[in-house]
């Protein structure tokens, strides 16, 4: 893969399972700073992942441009959600 953009959250990455050991991770992931991440909501949120479509990390919002993807995606970080 050459283009290093952030895409949405491919179909056969979305299956129940999955959907639910992300939002467990999310979840620890607001509450092991939640002073700072209390405004993170799981339903709400950009979920980010990588190339296995695990969670990596959550954010307000996410205004992607070319500079921002290809860091994101230098850092691991493949896939976005809005919510989980």
């Amino acid at each position: 893969m050459s283009d290093k953009t952030i895409t949405e959250l491919p179909d056969e990455l979305r299956s129940v399972m999955r959907r639910e050991v992300n939002r467990g991770l999310m979840v620890a992931f607001i509450n092991d700073d939640l002073l700072n991440r209390a405004h993170l909501d799981v339903r709400t949120s950009t979920v980010l992942y990588d190339e296995g479509g695990v969670f990596e990390l959550a954010i307000k919002e996410l205004q992607l441009n070319s500079e921002l993807s290809e860091a994101l995606y230098m850092a691991g970080i493949r896939y976005f959600t809005k919510g989980i």
